[in-house]
């Protein structure tokens, strides 16, 4: 699982079990750095809501989505954020966040 494998590299991870709940998260914690989703998420915010909500609210945030198809709008959706495709190998989810938090 992701949210193990970003913990046994040092990262503090807070895990949501849906977007609506991620934004929950950010509006009430000043110490979150980057954003991990999906894009199909439960409740009524999929991955590129969340994205757009992040880059909108908290631009010192820094978002990377995840999708097993990367759709052909991606950049128009969330263009600063990051994509990885599923499957994807921890180790680049790790490179790519620690890039993010540089």
């Amino acid at each position: 699982m992701a949210v193990d494998a970003l913990e046994d590299e040092g990262f503090a991870v807070l895990e949501a079990p849906s977007a609506d709940y991620a934004a929950t998260l950010l509006e009430s914690r000043r110490d979150i750095g980057v954003v991990f989703t999906d894009v199909p998420m439960p409740g009524t915010l999929n991955g590129f809501d969340l994205a757009r909500l992040v880059q909108r609210a908290y631009p010192d945030v820094r978002v990377l989505v995840s999708s097993g198809a990367l759709p052909s709008k991606f950049s128009g959706e969330a263009p600063d954020a990051r994509f990885v495709p599923k499957p994807y190998r921890m180790a680049d989810v790790v490179r790519i966040i620690r890039g993010m938090t540089a």
